[in-house]
C-alpha cells in the first residue's frame, strides 16, 4: 500500500472506529476464557442491540417452538459465538450509519454492505457451514475502506457517483489515484480494530473473485465474501446489467454449487432482505425489485441449464484448467523440488510473519536451525545422487517429528529451518530432542544403504516478553546457537546462552 495513504487514513480523526459496546465485544472475543454472563453484561450495556438480539433470535432464521423473553434465553438460542458476531454486526452498522459522509453515496454504500453481507451469509447456510454470522460480518465490513478513505480524503468521491454503482470500477478509479483501493485500506483498518486476521485477510482479497477457486483457496470464508458483493450487485444493477449466468459459473467454481443450487441461494436472500431491514433499520430493496430479480434469475438460469451445458462445462473445465496450473506454480515458487520442504525465499516471509504475530500478540515464537555434517565430504565420496537421497531422508524425518502448526524449510544445500509459532522454550526443546532421538536411531538411505549422519541442531526463543528487535536479530541468535554447537561434544545436548539450546546429534 502507498505508505503516503495509509499515513492519511490511520491519522485521519474523522476514521471510523468502534464504538464502546462494540470495542468491549471485540475484546470479549479475544478472550477464550469467556462465559455468557460477560457477554449479557457488554451487550446489556445498549439496549437498543440487547432488543436486536432478541428480535432475531426469535426471527425465522433461529426458529424455535418457545419464545425468548430474555437477553439471557436469546444466548442460549443464538449459542455464544453467534451472540458475539451479531452483536458487533448491530452495534458497527448503528455506529457507522451515523457519520456524515463527503462524497461518499452512503445510501448506496449501505445498501449494497447489507445486500452483500446477506449473500455472504446465505452462501454459508447453502454449504451448512457454522458460525454463518461470521460470513455476515465480514460480508458487511468488506467495503468499509470506502468509509476510512472518504474521512481521510474529503474529495476523493466528489462526483463520483455513477462509478459507486459500478463496484469494479471504483476500484478502478482508486487504484489510478492512489495506487491502492478500498479493499487493501479495509484489511488495514480491521487489523487496526484487532479482529481476527482471517477477517482481515478476506476483506483484503474481497475483489479476487476469479482467484477465489477451492484449489486455489482453502478459506471458505475469503471464496463466500469474493462472492457476495457481485451477487449483491444482481439486486442492485439495472437488469441489463445483471450478469447471473457468469456469477452462477464462478460461484460452482469457488465453492461447488451448481445453478439450482445458486437459483436457491438468491430466493434465500430476497426472503431474509425483510428481516435484514427490520433488525438494522434501513431501507435495503423494494419488494417487487427483488421479486423481479428473482424472475429474471430463473428465467436465466433456466436457459442456460437447458441450451448452455456444454458451452459451461467447457468454461468450466477451462477455468478448473486455470486454477489448477495456477496451484501448480504457486506449489512450485514455494516449495523445495528435492525434498517437497519450503523454500528459502517461503520460509522468510513465513518467519517475517509470525515475528510480527508474536510481538503484537505477545505469543512466543522460536526458529530452529539444522544442518546436516560433513555433507559435502559425503557427495564428493558417494555422489550427488547419495547427497540427494541423504537430504531427502532427513526432510523425512523433520516432517515427522514437528508439528502440524510448524513451518519446515529446507534453506540450504544442507541446511533446514524451522519455525515454531506459538513456542516457548521447553517446548522447543522438547521438539528438538524428539528430532535428535530420530536421527540418532535412524540410518539415512543413500542409495547403497543406510548411513548415520550427524544433525547439528540451534535454535532461539522470542519470548512473551519481546528479547529480539527484529527478525535479523532473532535468526543471528539461532545461527549462533548452531555455530556454537559445532564447537561442543557430538551426541550431547548442550544448552547456550539464555535464548537457544544448541544440539548436535549424530
Amino acid at each position: 500500500m502507498n505508505p503516503e495513504i495509509a499515513t492519511r487514513v490511520l491519522s485521519s480523526i474523522n476514521l471510523p472506529s468502534p464504538p464502546g459496546v462494540a470495542a468491549r465485544i471485540i475484546e470479549i472475543a479475544q478472550d477464550e476464557s469467556v462465559d455468557m454472563a460477560d457477554v449479557a453484561r457488554a451487550i446489556g450495556m445498549d439496549s437498543a442491540l440487547t432488543s436486536k438480539i432478541l428480535r432475531i433470535a426469535n426471527s425465522p432464521l433461529y426458529a424455535q417452538r418457545r419464545k425468548s423473553e430474555n437477553l439471557r434465553q436469546a444466548l442460549v438460542v443464538l449459542g455464544l459465538n453467534a451472540t458475539l458476531t451479531l452483536a458487533l454486526s448491530f452495534s458497527l452498522v448503528k455506529s457507522l450509519r451515523s457519520g456524515k459522509p463527503n462524497g461518499l453515496n452512503f445510501d448506496h454504500y449501505w445498501r449494497r454492505s447489507l445486500l452483500a453481507a446477506t449473500a455472504s451469509r446465505a452462501l454459508a447456510d447453502a454449504l451448512r457451514l457454522a458460525q454463518a454470522e461470521e460470513y455476515f460480518l465480514v460480508g458487511l465490513l468488506q467495503d468499509i475502506g470506502m468509509l476510512g478513505l472518504d474521512a481521510a480524503l474529503p474529495t476523493l468521491y466528489a462526483g463520483s457517483d455513477a462509478l459507486q454503482h459500478d463496484h469494479g470500477a471504483i476500484a478502478v478509479f482508486e487504484r489510478r489515484l492512489l495506487q491502492t483501493d478500498h479493499t487493501e485500506v479495509g484489511a488495514m483498518m480491521m487489523n487496526g480494530w484487532r479482529l481476527p486476521e482471517r477477517f482481515c485477510r478476506a476483506i483484503g482479497g474481497s475483489h479476487e473473485i476469479h482467484l477465489r477457486t477451492v484449489a486455489t483457496s482453502p478459506e471458505t470464508l475469503d471464496r463466500c465474501v469474493a462472492l457476495s458483493g457481485a451477487v449483491a450487485d444482481l439486486f442492485l444493477l439495472d437488469p441489463q446489467r445483471r450478469q447471473f449466468a457468469e456469477n452462477a459459473l464462478a460461484v460452482e467454481r469457488s465453492i461447488g454449487l451448481d445453478k439450482t443450487a445458486f437459483g436457491e441461494v438468491l430466493a434465500a436472500i430476497g426472503s431474509i432482505i425483510p428481516e435484514t431491514e427490520a433488525v438494522f433499520d434501513a431501507d435495503v430493496l423494494a419488494k417487487r425489485s427483488a421479486e423481479l430479480m428473482l424472475e429474471q434469475a430463473r428465467e436465466v438460469l433456466m436457459v442456460r441449464s437447458l441450451h448452455g451445458v456444454r458451452d459451461a462445462d467447457s468454461l468450466r473445465v477451462r477455468a478448473e484448467d486455470i486454477a489448477s496450473r495456477t496451484l501448480e506454480i504457486e506449489q512450485a515458487a514455494r516449495h523445495d523440488p528435492l525434498t517437497g520442504l519450503y523454500n528459502r525465499n517461503h520460509l522468510d516471509q513465513i518467519l517475517a510473519r509470525e515475528f510480527e504475530h508474536s510481538l503484537r500478540k505477545r505469543r512466543p515464537l522460536s526458529l530452529a536451525v539444522a544442518e546436516l555434517e560433513n555433507f559435502k565430504s559425503i557427495c564428493e565420496g558417494a555422489g550427488q545422487t547419495a547427497g540427494d537421497r541423504i537430504v531427502q531422508a532427513a526432510a523425512r524425518i523433520l516432517r515427522a517429528n514437528t508439528r502440524e502448526a510448524d513451518s519446515i524449510a529446507r534453506h540450504g544445500a544442507e541446511t533446514f529451518m524451522l519455525v515454531m509459532p506459538s513456542t516457548n522454550e521447553d517446548t522447543a526443546r522438547q521438539i528438538c530432542e524428539r528430532i535428535a532421538q530420530a536421527f540418532q536411531s535412524t540410518p539415512l538411505e543413500n542409495g547403497t544403504g543406510g548411513t548415520i549422519v550427524t544433525l547439528f541442531i540451534g535454535w532461539a526463543t522470542q519470548d512473551a516478553q519481546p528479547n529480539f528487535a527484529n527478525v535479523a536479530e532473532l535468526r543471528k541468535a539461532a545461527d549462533t546457537a548452531l555455530a556454537t554447537t559445532k564447537l561442543r561434544v557430538r551426541s550431547r545436548l548442550v544448552p547456550f546462552a539464555q535464548v537457544s539450546v544448541p544440539t548436535a546429534v549424530g
